[in-house]
């Protein structure tokens, strides 16, 4: 008589294997790496497509002083959306123009931020370019300080204001300076500052206003 036999649990492993159904990979995933790249087409065409409505910008890259020329080191050019209606400086006629007012760091300029060149410097005032040697002027001194000139040669101290500290000169030690001064006392100021000696007072506002009357 045939004798029923169990069988192996090998053989019974290997029949659930293939009684189980087949797992079929997420038929979401495709989709989803479908539509990650849609997306991204259609990001880049909106991009693409508001790239001509951002507007060019002229931002200051360090603080302007009130008369300064502009160079191309003074001004850096960026696009932003939503500037149209201010008045802004044309990207490529910053450079050359002088500032009518003081700037701080980026700061967009507009047009009334620029002076008109033929209003510079003011009427009845003059601006005298002085290649100072060392000690001629006060290492406090400041844009704006008031100052007065004095010669080698006996005479009155003639009002002036420092208008910019300028460049290094060409001597060691000393600087190209601009003076303010009233237009009747340029040529004096031009003298007296040519004398070797000549030196530079730096004055209280209130000195400067007791003496002179403030006319620089």
């Amino acid at each position: 008589m045939a004798t029923a036999t169990e069988p192996h649990s090998t053989d019974r492993q290997g029949m659930r294997s293939r009684l189980a159904p087949t797992r079929r990979r997420g038929w979401k995933r495709p989709f989803a790496g479908v539509a990650v790249v849609v997306l991204g087409g259609i990001v880049a065409a909106w991009a693409a497509g508001h790239e001509d409505e951002r507007v060019p910008m002229v931002v200051t890259a360090h603080d302007i002083t009130a008369g300064d020329v502009l160079t191309d080191a003074d001004v850096r050019v960026m696009h932003a959306l939503g500037v149209e209606e201010l008045d802004l400086v044309p990207a490529d006629g910053a450079v050359g123009e002088r500032v009518a007012v003081p700037v701080p760091a980026g700061t967009v300029l507009t047009g009334a931020m620029l002076a008109d060149t033929a209003a510079w410097p003011k009427g009845g005032h003059a601006v005298l370019a002085v290649d100072a040697p060392l000690g001629m002027l006060p290492a406090s001194a400041r844009e704006g300080s008031s100052l007065q000139v004095l010669g080698a040669e006996e005479g009155n101290p003639l009002p002036a204001r420092l208008h910019s500290l300028g460049e290094e000169g060409e001597m060691s030690g000393s600087r190209v300076i601009e003076l303010l001064v009233a237009a009747e006392d340029a040529a004096a100021v031009s003298n007296a500052v040519a004398e070797p000696g000549a030196r530079l007072v730096l004055m209280s506002e209130e000195q400067e206003a007791e003496s002179t009357g403030g006319s620089a």
